[in-house]
């Protein structure tokens, strides 16, 4: 999958959203399909900083970055964990696909001298450091429920 935010990878992303149904089970993680979605959208709305962390940098990102490499579980930022109850709500499965999708539509638009809002683990980010980690969580989460 490419690292940059192009139109082909946004498109990528919207049909393997669809394809996603509300009964589809997890093949790691405790989040069913409807929180993940909402997961990936508070993603996009830390990044603009609508939704903010209730930590920053209390994790080392080496850690982070390690953990990732090795597929395994990456700890999830505080006031995101959907398990806890600290995302945001899911509502009508459907909307929030839309909402979803609106998101990426609207991060990859963003210039790219965008002042995002800084990453809990990896402090200030450049857009394209942004989207990178924007196609490797949607990606990763998207494996997660086999689409």
């Amino acid at each position: 999958m490419s690292e940059i935010f192009t139109e082909e990878v946004m498109q990528e992303f919207f049909l393997r959203i669809e394809e996603l149904t509300i009964e589809q089970e997890p093949s790691f993680g405790k989040m069913n399909a409807h929180q993940m979605i909402c997961h990936c959208t508070d993603f996009f709305r830390m990044a603009m900083g609508a939704k903010k962390a209730l930590e920053y940098g209390n994790v080392d990102p080496n850690e982070i970055k390690a953990a990732a490499r090795q597929g395994k579980t990456v700890q999830t930022p505080k006031g995101f964990g959907q398990v806890e109850g600290n995302g945001t709500k899911p509502t009508d499965f459907e909307e929030d696909k839309e909402t979803l999708k609106k998101f990426i539509l609207e991060f990859m638009q963003l210039p790219i001298n965008h002042e995002f809002a800084p990453h809990p683990y990896f402090g200030n980010l450049t857009k394209e450091k942004w989207e990178r980690l924007a196609i490797y969580h949607l990606n990763h989460h998207l494996e997660q429920f086999n689409v």
